[in-house]
């Protein structure tokens, strides 16, 4: 009696072993034997196993399926491409990969199986070439119209694209002709304005020109009370200009005109009616300036020297007319002449607007003004040949001659 437990525990346990084995599949024990699966000419596998879990036994099985069928559905994936869209061909080869987008699409594990006394899980693929054949032919096929249908909605896109900016090209095309037809009928409508040559100064503010001619002389003389006001001169060559200017006073004493200030320029001209319309001209230099009580005190003058900078634009728009300015150490001056009949007598007559302020105390006028404001007009004969009347210095009606040589 003493030998039954043990003789229980033995048919215990054949029961239970022989009870697994005989619900291990085929498919398990073969594996496990390490022989291979039944009907593998027909049928296309993959087995996997993993002591972790089912799911790492699943992909396994998944991989080693894969890797079976390869070759079979690169061969197939050519053939179908070819026989659908030779302009495919080497796009959807090369991006086809065996992967589950293409081969494991519908693809799903036969059979599982928990071995619960070695702690092993299984898992099987298994399919008939036949029926793999139809699904993989399916679904490459599939993967081909989805393909050709991203290429026409890429191909719309592009050529929305190319459409759209060939739209662009043309519109800015079409607007810039536009741009030049109006500035051509700009230049046709104010063609006489622009012919005319610029103004060199205003009422005495020298802008960015040159002297039309190699030497330019000029004489101001107040009218009422008569006295000489000033005398310039002015050398030119290319674009320097050398410029000299003497001021006079009249002594109520000695009953003369005496010299009361002095000043000399070197111009050099950077920008010479530059732009077909807005004709613009800029000018540097150095001015030197002083102040003279007497003849004979001349000697004593010691000038101040300043960089100044001069300029003009054509404003045809604006009653035919140049803006000019001027800035030196002393003042900063702003100008404008008009041209108002520049298709009858040309640059012949000009109305001079111009206004100085002035922060240097001894170059004001003699009630000591900041601001000056002096206007005219100015007779030109020709390019060697003008005179101005002008009203200077808040008190002085002017005749001006002016002669080229």
């Amino acid at each position: 009696m003493r030998y039954v437990p043990t003789v229980l525990l033995f048919v215990g346990l054949s029961s239970l072993l022989l009870s697994q084995d005989v619900e291990k599949p085929d498919w398990v024990k073969l594996i496990q034997q390490g022989l291979t699966l039944p009907d593998t000419i027909d049928c296309y596998f993959g087995i996997g196993s993993s002591k972790l879990a089912q799911d790492d036994a699943d992909a396994k099985a998944r991989q080693e399926f894969s890797l079976n069928i390869e070759a079979k559905v690169q061969t197939t994936i050519s053939r179908n491409v070819q026989e659908t869209d030779n302009v495919l061909r080497d796009e959807y080869s090369a991006t086809a990969k065996v992967s589950s987008d293409v081969v494991l699409r519908g693809i799903s594990i036969t059979a599982r199986y928990e071995d619960k006394v070695v702690k092993q899980y299984y898992a099987l693929i298994q399919i008939h070439k036949s029926e793999f054949d139809t699904l993989l032919v399916t679904e490459i096929r599939r993967d081909l119209e989805r393909k050709k249908a991203e290429n026409r909605m890429n191909e719309e896109k592009r050529t929305e694209e190319l459409r759209s900016r060939q739209a662009a090209l043309d519109l800015k095309k079409q607007e810039e002709e536009t741009r030049r037809e109006e500035a051509e009928l700009e230049k046709e409508q104010f063609e006489d304005f622009l012919n005319l040559k610029a103004p060199e100064e205003v009422v005495d503010l020298r802008n960015g020109e040159i002297s039309r001619k190699g030497c330019t002389v000029a004489l101001k003389t107040a009218l009422s009370p008569f006295e000489v006001q000033s005398a310039y001169c002015s050398l030119a060559v290319w674009r320097f200009e050398l410029f000299a200017n003497a001021y006079f006073h009249s002594d109520k004493f000695l009953k003369s005109d005496m010299l009361d200030r002095e000043q000399a320029s070197l111009k050099i001209q950077l920008l010479e009616q530059a732009g077909p319309f807005y004709k613009t001209s800029l000018a540097f230099g150095v001015v030197g300036y002083s102040d003279v009580s007497s003849v004979g005190a001349l000697d004593s003058v010691r000038p101040t020297y300043s960089l100044f900078v001069g300029g003009d634009v054509a404003l045809p728009t604006v009653l035919y007319s140049y803006a000019s300015v001027y800035v030196d150490g002393r003042k900063a001056s702003v100008g404008w002449n008009c041209f108002p009949f520049p298709g009858n007598v040309g640059d012949g007559v000009s109305i001079l607007v111009q206004m100085d302020y002035v922060w240097n105390d001894e170059w004001r006028d003699r009630f000591s003004d900041p601001i000056l404001f002096q206007t005219g007009i100015r007779f030109r004969a020709s390019d060697a040949f003008a005179t101005s009347f002008t009203y200077e210095g808040h008190e002085f009606l002017v005749f001006s001659i002016e002669m080229g040589f």
